[in-house]
């Protein structure tokens, strides 16, 4: 555990120097106020963590006897304008599913608030993200309710063209359930979520 933290760690340290490198050599942005970004996003919604409340126990993983959930999809729509050249700010929507172990469909359709910086603008950009919002939580014959969610992304994206680019993207949600009449169904998830997207700027 000890080990897994301190590489944790150095890895963390290592992207925060790369990307102040990489500010260093791209000093000017390639956005101005009023410019605007429209991306479409889809690929696997991995389990990290299952907190329990009742018996405060926190699960890792996905499988049985972990998460108890599978490795799951979804997709989502995202649209910001630059209010400054280096910073974007606007909304998504999405959908992501998961298969509890017993074939049980949960899903949850988030509606966010995201905020992006871009350290890195050009031919790449570096674009790195935060969300909150609420999202809708449901599970097949499980019940569903509305409740908080917030995420974080890193991303870099190609542009092929002035216009379009493709990338990568990898990523933090923090999706707590609560139902204030039953201590017992409380609960927080935690998924990582890693896509390919489809950026149009102008």
């Amino acid at each position: 555990m000890e080990y897994s933290l301190l590489m944790l760690k150095r890895i963390l340290t290592i992207c925060l120097l790369l990307i102040v490198a990489l500010t260093t050599l791209s000093a000017v942005s390639y956005y101005d106020a009023g410019s605007q970004r429209f991306k479409l996003a889809a690929g696997l919604l991995i389990p990290v963590s299952m907190t329990h409340f009742d018996d405060n126990v926190t699960r890792f993983g996905f499988g049985e006897d972990n998460t108890n959930l599978n490795v799951g999809g979804g997709g989502s729509i995202c649209y910001q304008m630059f209010c400054t050249p280096r910073v974007a700010i606007g909304g998504e929507v999405g959908y992501t599913f998961n298969y509890i172990i017993d074939d049980t469909l949960m899903s949850n359709v988030p509606l966010l608030f995201k905020a992006t910086w871009f350290p890195v603008t050009g031919d790449i950009d570096v674009p790195i993200s935060l969300g909150a919002g609420l999202t809708y939580l449901s599970a097949a014959e499980g019940g569903s309710l509305f409740t908080f969610m917030a995420s974080m992304e890193v991303g870099v994206d190609y542009y092929f063209n002035p216009h379009w680019g493709v990338g990568l993207n990898a990523g933090f949600y923090v999706i707590p359930e609560l139902y204030p009449t039953n201590w017992e169904k409380n609960g927080l998830g935690t998924f990582a979520p890693v896509t390919f997207s489809i950026t149009y700027r102008q």
